[in-house]
């Protein structure tokens, strides 16, 4: 295989590995806000507590089955990103852009630090 294949097809799988992780934070997103609306919906409609009730706990099972995947998907992303270092190929797989600087907000977590 060329040199030229070989970056067209690690480029693809870049691309193809960026698209997973966006749409795996979208479905965590999207059922992070269906999961908020239906105890709204529940008291909007005046309906008892224990309504809904299996649905909500079977759609969080879903969500952290999501959450899971998503992590599974990241440590794939770093044994990828590795292997391309290991046989020359610096291809983008997302990690290269500036990150914006994170600065929390809310509670004060000045006595938290990282350890590693």
């Amino acid at each position: 295989m060329s040199y030229a294949n070989t970056q067209a097809a690690a480029d693809a799988v870049a691309q193809l590995l960026w698209r997973l992780e966006t749409q795996l934070d979208e479905a965590f997103a999207t059922g992070g806000d269906l999961l908020a609306a239906l105890p709204r919906a529940r008291s909007a409609a005046n309906l008892p507590a224990i309504a809904g009730q299996q649905a909500f706990e079977v759609l969080g099972h879903a969500i952290l089955a999501i959450g899971t995947a998503r992590g599974h998907t990241v440590a794939g992303h770093r044994i990828i990103e590795k292997l391309g270092k290991q046989i020359g190929f610096e291809t983008s797989f997302g990690d290269e852009k500036p990150k914006p600087e994170f600065a929390p907000t809310g509670a004060d977590v000045s006595h938290l630090r990282v350890a590693a």
